[in-house]
């Protein structure tokens, strides 16, 4: 049985564009939520000079990666672990804080649940949906008890409300005064750079903070991310991964992804001016209202005259375009989500929703 299978839904995470037999091939994915820009030029460049690199097994203590991590975000080398994807970093940092509890703010990524170590009690305080989504900071403090982990994305996945720095600070400092752990998915902060708290998780004792070098620098084939947290629990942590997770080749297209300066405002401006046009289009649409988003991704709430997701999923799917049903977030058939794309590649997409639409 296949995870979509056991989800219900047609999809239980975006990006899977490989087909089966009879099925159509993907000539547009906009579920998987990835710079319309693409990766940083000199990738290929930089694997071709180091290519014999590949004849020795990969660096384990991944130090040249850490080191530019290090200058990049102003953090100690020694609080710096990086990972083959968040499902790695996640098991690891369960195993190593060993929660009484987790708890989740769900519509959110599923992995935080999937890759919570059995005989741990997973409780869940919901996000808002009446306000995009948004976190109930005070529901999490009240729920929260000594020996538990909270663990949510900022900006959501798949919502893209994005809480503010300074309430994400109170909430850490609320949290450890019960006791508690904070751990933040920063996987899209990179569009909403001014709210992040990577930096707390090597100044303030009780928090933990992960990061994606896959979506803003168009590297998902490679699985590749990092942390920060305390130097006792990156240790901990580097005890139990497994040796050589991070491959040789990964560390290189790590490393030369930095090189350019450049590169984030560059992606961050367009992604602006790509998302305000792709989100005006969307609302355009009858039945579709966008909510808001600090990420490259934009959720929308169906209603008449719209159908379901589902349907919508299915006829987009049919012709060669994959979007995001959100039925495995737990929203039912009632939300869709959709990467920004370049400008050109959104614009095709809106006619033909709008197609489909008239067809109905």
């Amino acid at each position: 049985m296949t995870s979509n299978e056991k989800s219900g839904w047609p999809q239980d995470h975006g990006g899977n564009i490989f087909t089966g037999a009879g099925q159509s091939s993907i000539l547009a994915d906009f579920s998987a939520s990835i710079n319309p820009l693409g990766h940083p030029e000199g990738l290929l460049d930089a694997l071709r000079e180091r290519w014999q690199e590949i004849l020795h097994y990969p660096d384990r203590e991944v130090k040249e990666l850490r080191s530019v991590l290090s200058k990049e975000y102003n953090l100690p080398v020694d609080q710096i672990l990086c990972g083959n994807g968040s499902a790695e970093l996640f098991e690891l940092a369960f195993k190593v804080v060993a929660p009484r509890r987790l708890i989740l703010s769900p519509p959110d990524f599923g992995l935080y649940r999937d890759r919570c170590p059995e005989g741990v009690e997973v409780v869940e305080v919901p996000r808002v949906e009446g306000e995009g989504f948004t976190l109930d900071l005070a529901g999490l403090v009240s729920e929260a008890r000594e020996g538990d982990m909270v663990l949510f994305s900022n900006p959501s996945n798949p919502s893209g409300a994005t809480a503010k720095r300074d309430e994400l600070v109170k909430l850490s400092n609320d949290l450890r005064a019960k006791g508690c752990f904070l751990a933040v998915d920063e996987a899209f902060i990179d569009y909403s750079p001014n709210e992040a708290v990577l930096d707390l998780a090597v100044e303030v004792p009780g928090i933990m903070v992960f990061r994606s070098l896959t979506k803003f620098y168009g590297i998902p084939g490679l699985r590749l991310g990092f942390l920060a947290a305390s130097q006792e629990l990156v240790k901990g942590m580097v005890k139990l991964q497994v040796p050589w997770s991070v491959s040789t080749v990964a560390q290189i297209c790590g490393v030369k992804c930095f090189e350019d300066e450049s590169w984030g405002p560059r992606s961050r401006e367009y992604l602006e001016r790509a998302r305000a046009k792709f989100r005006s289009a969307l609302e355009a649409v009858p039945g579709f209202k966008v909510l808001p988003s600090g990420a490259n991704f934009l959720l929308v709430k169906l209603s008449p005259p719209a159908p379901g997701a589902t349907v919508i999923y299915d006829r987009l799917r049919s012709a060669g375009t994959l979007v995001r049903h959100c039925g495995s977030f737990g929203l039912g058939d009632e939300y869709l989500r959709f990467a920004v794309r370049t400008v050109g590649e959104n614009a095709d997409l809106v006619r033909n929703i709008n197609k489909l639409m008239g067809a109905l």
